[in-house]
């Protein structure tokens, strides 16, 4: 059993599960064996509210897990050096993730052309690029991951799409940016929602990774119990790359 989920939404900001929250989350991991977890939520969820935030840590203290918890907060860059989040908020949180690609939230930068799998590369690997730079960021989430939401493609166009993408997408550029993220101790995210959405461009990305020693922020992105249990679809995939302990991206300082 993989020890580490470093990426499980709760409903701290009006989750639509009602019972999504830090005590149901606590327990559900200590039912699946994990030593470590990681607490997470949007930051537009935190938007000058501080007292959330303080609320969040009380109620993770109180739960007196015997896994080891930190909390964590998602945000994303809407340009090149430019991002949702302030390093005031940033500080109150134990790590921050940060998504290059948000392309259905408002101010997000966006691909010329959605239909030009060439135009998409150029973006992904210019939005990737500056997700690794921005200081602030700990670890990268749903990096080229396409959302069926966004492109409006069936699961076997949007299959199709993501390879010719990633055909498109120049190596050595993609490589110099994993060798940034190995020297940094950045991780980088691995998700359900590359086997929900058919993403098999996303294996070659991943071994890639594993390559230039990078580690793997295995995390459910679940902003619902039963996304949660769709950890289990990633097992034959981590298998498959070789994943094992010492390959898991882990925040630098615990609660």
């Amino acid at each position: 059993m993989y020890s580490c989920d470093y990426h499980i939404h709760t409903q701290l900001s009006g989750c639509a599960d009602n019972e999504f929250n830090i005590e149901k989350i606590i327990q559900l991991q200590k039912i699946r064996g994990v030593e470590s977890i990681g607490i997470t939520d949007h930051d537009y969820s935190y938007q000058s509210k501080i007292k959330t935030i303080q609320a969040a840590h009380q109620a993770i203290k109180a739960a007196e897990p015997s896994i080891e918890v930190h909390f964590g907060v998602e945000a994303q860059m809407l340009e090149y050096q430019v991002t949702s989040i302030s390093i005031r908020l940033a500080s109150y949180f134990d790590y921050v993730l940060m998504a290059p690609n948000h392309y259905h939230l408002r101010g997000v930068a966006q691909p010329r052309n959605f239909r030009d799998p060439r135009r998409v590369a150029l973006h992904e690997i210019y939005m990737f690029e500056a997700a690794v730079a921005c200081p602030i960021t700990d670890a990268i989430v749903h990096p080229f991951l396409l959302s069926p939401n966004v492109f409006q493609f069936s699961k076997e166009e949007l299959s199709a799409f993501g390879q010719e993408m990633m055909r498109n997408i120049e190596q050595k550029r993609l490589i110099y940016q994993l060798d940034l993220i190995s020297q940094r101790g950045l991780g980088v995210e691995i998700s359900p929602k590359m086997v929900r959405y058919n993403q098999q461009h996303l294996i070659e990305f991943y071994q890639l990774c594993m390559e230039r020693d990078v580690k793997l922020l295995i995390g459910s992105d679940a902003h619902n119990a039963k996304q949660m249990e769709e950890l289990s679809l990633l097992v034959p995939i981590l298998e498959d790359l070789g994943v094992t302990e010492e390959h898991l991206w882990h925040p630098t300082s615990p609660l």
